[in-house]
């Protein structure tokens, strides 16, 4: 006998007596709602790798389709220790094209289906997090075999900003940059893409990743942290390193079958040629560290297809709760053996710093190491041109300019005589100290001469705002006074240095003086406040220091510069993060004081200034229409 209960509203808790006496001994059965059967249903005991290959479809893309393991076998290792019961957080660093979002994805199908509990996904940006969403998880969610049963007839439970399942999953986006986007709701999965690019602070919290974390406190153990990105200086290496278990993907040597770790020093290529010269018609070679066979690069692309996972730490741990995964570029296939050597030979050169910084993060999947190398008082002299007598500007000049750096107590500055075309040279033909504002104002209105007698008058002064430090005195007590020097000779600009900005230098109105007591301070008229970005200006500062004062767009001193100028000029250096630092009780005046010159040659556009042509008397004719000179 069948009972048949369609659709029920409710079932029964309990079957009365007298009906349960006339169904002993018969079986019956009762259709449930669609919604009951996908609660009850047990989820199917299989892995993410096995998952992926039966179920998932990849929606964008070269390899859009069924998922196959061939095109990122990296993957499968990194897929099937997710599903381990005993790993509470996975961290996979590798280089771009490592295939990090889609076996994230990957693991997130996996959890919806057979441990489902609440997921966060934290990008950088709300842009990112939503070009995420709906480029790639509500796309992954409708073509899956499995995923797609679980979507609910309201079209307002997929969302860019949530999305609600209906076996009780709900997906939520994240943020890097918005504290409120991580709060409130607890998490079983979390997952954070591309770590490394997230600000080291979620407003005025915890970093990011300390804040999604904090989701997973309620599961008590159950929940899963999958971190993963392309190294940036931030968490990303150093936290995969420091797992209980770590592994690294190396390629397999043809001739030998070690599995081998490649470094620049194995790459053999022709000599003579450039960067940029090498293509994929390039023949460039591979030396195996172990056999000392020379891969072509043929034979590189076959070591790749072999590859292996290698454990570097943590072999004999059981049960690892961290498991770290190091990807580098060369067992990487998408990544060509030219484009690795072209970013070889950049890096070699070693007068750049950002190509340092791309080949470690973009090619050994490692955390740049900066590498101090503090100048000599004897390296900025050499740029010293015996023949450049001091306040002297250099004949055909564009112009002269003038800076100053407040102190608490008068003021360092200087005065550069700046040449033609964008490489911008730079003549430092007076520098010193003044004591007074009126002493800066008599600087304004000096009149300089070059070797012919031309007259240069200076077109215009920058001034920092602040004021130095004195453990007597506040910081920036000099600020109004600055503020009321500017607003009432408008030769000068004042400016604030910033260490972070996105353009080089930006300008806005202040129109209250700063804030000391509580109270806001009009300016009369108001003020037009210079931000710089000193980063970006000390970078192309150390970058024409390089130059020898011969060579196109260099610095040249002035005949008198001496020891306590050179001196002050080599007071900072840069460190791993590539910020510029400056050791206390050194001075380093004369150093920003330069920095405040390239950035107020930007401001007034000198880089564009083009000389102008004297008319000529051929030229005069045409002009007149006749056939005689006219007077222009």
């Amino acid at each position: 006998m069948s009972l048949f209960v369609a659709p029920p509203q409710k079932i029964p808790a309990y079957i009365p007596g007298d009906v349960a006496a006339r169904l002993a001994g018969n079986s019956y059965s009762i259709v449930l709602p669609k919604n009951v059967r996908a609660r009850m249903r047990t989820s199917e005991k299989i892995d993410v790798a096995d998952h992926a290959k039966k179920y998932r479809r990849v929606t964008d893309g070269p390899h859009q389709g069924q998922w196959r393991h061939e095109h990122a076998p990296q993957s499968v290792k990194i897929m099937n220790t997710y599903s381990k019961s005993h790993v509470r957080e996975l961290w996979y660093c590798g280089v771009e094209q490592g295939a990090k979002t889609a076996t994230m994805l990957n693991c997130m199908h996996w959890a919806v289906d057979v441990d489902p509990g609440d997921i966060f996904y934290l990008m950088p940006t709300e842009d990112t997090s939503k070009k995420i969403v709906g480029g790639k998880i509500i796309p992954m969610i409708r073509e899956s075999k499995r995923l797609k049963s679980y979507i609910s007839k309201r079209q307002d439970d997929i969302g860019l900003k949530e999305i609600k399942l209906t076996n009780g999953v709900t997906i939520r986006p994240a943020w890097a940059n918005s504290p409120s986007s991580q709060a409130s709701f607890p998490a079983k999965h979390v997952f954070g893409d591309e770590v490394d690019k997230n600000p080291v602070q979620a407003g005025q919290e915890a970093s990011p990743e300390v804040l999604i974390r904090k989701r997973m406190r309620l599961y008590r153990g159950r929940a899963k942290c999958f971190l993963a990105s392309t190294p940036a200086q931030r968490i990303i290496y150093s936290g995969t390193m420091a797992c209980a278990q770590v592994f690294q993907y190396r390629n397999r040597c043809p001739h030998c079958g070690h599995l081998v770790k490649f470094e620049g020093k194995h790459l053999v290529i022709p000599e003579g040629l450039l960067p940029s010269e090498l293509d994929a018609e390039t023949e460039i070679g591979l030396v195996c560290p172990d056999c000392s066979t020379v891969l072509t690069s043929f034979e590189r692309d076959l070591s790749c297809r072999t590859a292996a996972w290698v454990c570097l730490k943590g072999e004999g741990v059981q049960r690892p709760a961290t498991v770290g995964f190091h990807y580098p570029a060369w067992p990487c296939l998408d990544i060509p053996l030219y484009e690795i050597a072209a970013n070889w030979l950049i890096k070699e050169a070693g007068s750049d710093r950002a190509a340092g910084v791309a080949w470690a993060n973009g090619y050994e999947a490692i955390d740049y190491v900066h590498e101090q190398k503090d100048r000599e008082e004897e390296f900025i002299l050499r740029l010293v041109d015996e023949s450049q007598p001091r306040s002297v500007v250099p004949n055909d000049s564009w112009g002269v300019v003038v800076m100053a750096d407040t102190q608490q107590l008068g003021f360092y500055y200087q005065v550069w005589a700046l040449g033609w075309g964008q490489d911008l040279p730079v003549t430092i033909i007076e520098h010193g100290r003044l004591d007074s504002f009126a002493e800066l104002k008599a600087k304004e209105k000096k009149v300089f001469e070059d070797a012919n007698g031309k007259n240069y008058l200076p077109k215009a002064g920058m001034i920092d705002s602040g004021g130095g430090t004195n453990p007597a005195r506040p910081k920036h007590t000099r600020t109004r006074e600055v503020y009321d020097f500017c607003r009432k000779n408008k030769f000068w600009r004042p400016l604030k240095g910033r260490r972070d900005m996105e353009a080089g230098w930006n300008v806005k109105r202040r129109d209250y003086y700063p804030n000391s007591v509580g109270k806001k301070v009009p300016i009369p008229g108001g003020l037009k406040l210079y931000s710089i970005n000193v980063t970006f200006y000390k970078n192309e500062l150390d970058h024409k220091l390089q130059k020898e004062n011969t060579d196109s767009g260099s610095i040249t001193l002035h005949a008198a510069a001496g020891k306590n100028f050179a001196k002050q000029m080599c007071a900072e250096y840069q460190d791993e993060r590539g910020y510029w630092i400056c050791d206390k009780g050194k001075d380093n005046h004369h150093w920003d004081i330069a920095v405040y010159g390239l950035a107020l040659a930007d401001i007034m556009g000198i880089r564009d200034k083009r000389r102008v042509k004297k008319a000529t008397a051929v030229n005069r004719k045409k002009k007149g229409g006749g056939g005689f000179a006219t007077n222009y």
